[in-house]
């Protein structure tokens, strides 16, 4: 959680829990792209390249971005911001975002890199 606090979040640390409800949000949602990002969810979580909040969910959640230079992906995790009462964070989604959207976020000041 240290990372966050170059996006001006100072959160405790704690550990990631993608739901099986979040995940069927994402396959729902992001069904071709959720099972391309699925084997870089954790290396998300654990090693983002970029965080950030996006500007419809400030105050509710945070994100983080991969991005998977061999495959020429990037993967974003939006996560809920406040823990749970045993400070469990909340997945709320995971899917792909381009090239375009992380430079959008980046000029913007929604995401920074780590």
């Amino acid at each position: 959680m240290q990372c966050l606090a170059k996006a001006g979040l100072n959160l405790p640390a704690g550990p990631v829990q993608f739901s099986i409800a979040a995940q069927k949000h994402a396959l729902g949602n992001h069904p071709d792209a959720f099972h391309v990002c699925e084997p870089f969810l954790a290396e998300t979580v654990a090693s983002p390249t970029y965080v950030g909040q996006g500007p419809e969910h400030k105050n509710k959640g945070f994100e983080l971005v991969l991005s998977v230079k061999q495959k020429s992906l990037l993967v974003l995790v939006a996560i809920h911001l406040k823990p749970m009462k045993d400070g469990t964070y909340i997945v709320k989604s995971a899917y792909p975002i381009n090239s375009g959207t992380l430079e959008r976020r980046l000029r913007k000041g929604f995401l920074v890199k780590v």
